[in-house]
């Protein structure tokens, strides 16, 4: 018998930054204040000018004093206020440029997910109207999952975070393993690779001879129009998390190229986004052995979220050959894939973020 061991890399992050420089229409400042009529916390609130079409010309966070500075060019808006919780807000029209402050009066019911009731059917569009209780949900995934694209400005100062690899055996033992420190600084310490890439490539790439790649989603992944064109969803509950309510997605029907299903959890009390997890399917041998990951959010004193905490874990595989005879006589080989350990990589926010 004789044995070849399967290399498997796991990839989740890896940002790039694409700049463009062209004509720019001089652009007006207009400083908002939100003042929230019942004294709910406005910090890290979603806000953005609404054009005539209701597209979002510009968009940022609140700050902790609930203030937020947008530029555009000089026309008529309408401010929209996103908050995890609450229904969305949006002003009556106001023109810019505009030389004062504007204060603005913020008042928005609570959302309540407690009382929704889950059902098995599932949804090839997350915008589908006849789905409102998967709609509303969404919305509160989708308000984290967009303000933690936003934080770059929150990053600075939040100290350092850090990436690990690790191999172990099938009963745990570590084998091998690297870790590294960095400073977080004015760039998103954690991302993905381009969702167009992922929904055309897949997810994993390689083979049983060559070994794998893996790749894991983030928020720009979820957010994006090319997985929820590639995935259906459902709400979903579990006895293990009875004070959340997830959304299920998985790959729409027909589709074999290497993706992912999983889970995002949201606490149905504060709306606020948890952890997403997830399996890679579609992946020949991967599947079979509980190959996934998870990532986590966390909501920081500002109000702004981050990525807190992510693990990608895959099994490490080897080709075991042995000498077989038919029974007619013939010699042969016969390949058996055999798990020999697991591959880890993760990693994090170092401390407590302020």
């Amino acid at each position: 018998m004789r044995g070849r061991t399967i290399r498997c890399g796991i990839i989740l992050f890896s940002l790039s930054v694409v700049s463009s420089l062209g004509a720019q229409e001089a652009k007006s400042e207009l400083r908002i204040k939100l003042n929230p009529t019942d004294g709910s916390m406005v910090s890290g609130a979603l806000v953005a000018l609404l054009n005539s079409r209701d597209s979002v010309v510009a968009e940022g966070l609140a700050s902790e004093a609930g203030t937020r500075v947008l530029f555009a060019p000089r026309g008529a808006y309408r401010i929209r206020v996103r908050r995890v919780g609450y229904l969305p807000f949006v002003s009556s029209e106001l023109t810019l440029p505009r030389p004062n402050e504007l204060i603005l009066n913020v008042e928005s019911p609570r959302v309540v997910l407690q009382s929704i009731v889950v059902n098995s059917t599932s949804q090839c569009s997350r915008s589908d109207p006849n789905a409102q209780a998967l709609s509303t949900v969404w919305d509160e995934i989708d308000k984290a999952l967009r303000s933690s694209q936003l934080t770059l400005g929150d990053l600075a100062g939040m100290g350092r975070a850090h990436q690990y690899r690790r191999e172990t055996t099938p009963d745990g033992k570590v084998t091998a393993g690297d870790s590294s420190e960095f400073p977080i600084t004015d760039r998103r310490p954690f991302g993905a690779v381009d969702p167009q890439t992922l929904a055309r490539d897949g997810y994993v790439v390689g083979d049983e001879d060559k070994g794998w790649v893996f790749y894991g989603p983030d928020e720009t992944v979820l957010l994006s129009d090319a997985f929820a064109g590639t995935h259906c969803f459902k709400l979903v509950r579990q006895l293990n998390r009875p004070a959340q309510i997830g959304v299920a997605f998985e790959p729409v029907p027909g589709r074999k190229i290497a993706d992912i299903s999983g889970v995002l959890w949201v606490d149905q009390r504060t709306s606020e986004l948890r952890e997403v997890n997830f399996r890679f399917v579609n992946a020949g041998a991967l599947s079979r052995y509980d190959a996934g990951g998870f990532t986590r959010f966390r909501r920081v004193r500002s109000g702004a979220w981050i990525v807190d905490e992510w693990k990608l874990s895959a099994p490490k595989l080897q080709i075991k050959e042995t000498s077989t005879v038919s029974p007619m006589g013939v010699p042969g080989v016969k390949r058996v894939l055999v798990v020999v350990g697991r591959l880890d990589n993760g990693g994090g926010i170092l401390g407590t973020p302020k």
